[in-house]
């Protein structure tokens, strides 16, 4: 019995033994170098009652004022894309972060989808998170006059009509119309421009689905045939109406400067997409640079990585600092 007892007392005392090998105290300089953030998850920016009814909402990050001196930040609304049939707002929220701790204010936001809304209407609710944000910029400590949009493929294209369509008042619709829905910046990552053409660098049996009229280009442009009086069918069935839906044909003065990447073994959208984007900005005499990625998929991870978030943050500042 004395035998086991003491045995358990030396594994008593083995376990709580504190180890004293390597334990030190020191002192710590930090230089703050990054601002930090705080989260506003799920605030509504836009609510339609018509059916089917709809509640967008945007997660905001908003970067500390470390001087407490309520200091306006510049802002960049971060759309995600998905082929207009998915706009999850979470699939940008690290590009969000990486902004907010670059002293920028960032949102990410949602949008209604192929089925629920029309072309005009899906670019009509981007606009809307642009209203919000200004509307409620003194309360976020925003500057309203520094305003940029980024966009991911389907969200690159919204991004891209944004910036070419400020004072268009056919997409202008819903909540703040007091408010201006115009950019200041626009940074587009491998978004198609002409849909009539999305396909051109691919085979021709590729170009024969994306221009059927169940593919998600002609359903985007024309919508489901019967449902809310649309037209249905392909896209290139209706020139006029892809013509509207064009970013290209809105390039005018007042565009402001876009900064363009697509990756050069893109098999979605095909890398054209960027070029006649770029040169028809470049003839309108916009500021634009287009960066093509080598090896690049259709793939928002090439935009996480430091060499390219560096040519994103010195647009940025560029443009709007």
């Amino acid at each position: 019995m004395k035998l086991k007892i003491l045995i358990c007392a030396l594994i008593v005392s083995l376990t709580f033994t504190p180890q004293t090998c390597g334990a030190s105290i020191a002192e710590l300089d930090v230089e703050v170098k990054t601002a930090g953030f705080s989260l506003r998850s799920g605030v509504v920016f836009a609510r339609y009652d018509t059916w089917p009814r709809a509640e967008l909402k945007m997660d905001i990050f908003s970067p500390f004022d470390n001087n407490n001196n309520n200091q306006k930040h510049p802002a960049v609304i971060l759309i995600p894309g998905g082929a207009w049939i998915d706009a999850n707002r979470e699939t940008v929220s690290n590009l969000a972060v990486k902004f907010a701790e670059n002293d920028f204010f960032a949102a990410s936001i949602e949008y209604r989808l192929i089925g629920a809304a029309s072309y005009e209407e899906i670019i009509g609710d981007a606009k809307a998170a642009v209203r919000y944000l200004r509307a409620h910029a003194d309360e976020l400590n925003i500057d309203n006059n520094k305003i940029a949009v980024m966009g991911f493929s389907a969200g690159g294209y919204l991004a891209s009509m944004l910036g070419v369509t400020g004072g268009v008042n056919k997409f202008t619709f819903g909540d703040n119309l007091n408010q201006s829905s115009e950019v200041q910046a626009v940074i587009d990552c491998f978004g198609p421009s002409d849909l009539t053409r999305i396909a051109e660098d691919y085979s021709e049996e590729k170009r024969k689905l994306y221009y059927s009229p169940a593919s998600f280009v002609s359903l985007f442009v024309n919508g489901v045939a019967v449902y809310k009086n649309n037209k249905g069918g392909s896209v290139l069935d209706t020139p006029e109406t892809a013509r509207d839906a064009n970013p290209l044909n809105y390039i005018d003065a007042h565009t402001p400067p876009f900064l363009i990447f697509h990756g050069d073994a893109d098999k979605t959208v095909s890398l054209s997409q960027s070029k006649l984007l770029h040169d028809e900005l470049v003839r309108r005499n916009v500021p634009a640079d287009l960066y093509i990625i080598k090896g690049g998929e259709h793939n928002a991870v090439y935009f996480h990585q430091p060499e390219v978030f560096k040519i994103i943050l010195e647009f940025l500042n560029r443009v709007l600092k």
